[in-house]
């Protein structure tokens, strides 16, 4: 396993076990994780490829929860 899987695998972890309010700040993270496997070769499991999707639509989500009606 590649230090970048040992990272990702715990960072995944942390997000899983983190409160709602606080998996948003995680995305960047996971994003720049992703990219740099997938720039050096590595396999991205689906799992963290969906976690992230997961992450990009709370944060839209969260965007429209802030706009006056």
């Amino acid at each position: 396993m590649s230090q970048n899987a040992k990272i990702l695998d715990a960072l995944v972890k942390e997000i899983e076990t983190a409160q709602a309010d606080a998996r948003l700040d995680f995305e960047a993270r996971l994003a720049r994780l992703i990219e740099d496997m997938e720039a050096n070769g590595e396999i991205v499991p689906a799992t963290a490829k969906g976690l992230h999707e997961e992450l990009v639509n709370e944060k839209i989500e969260a965007q429209f929860d802030n706009l006056p009606v």
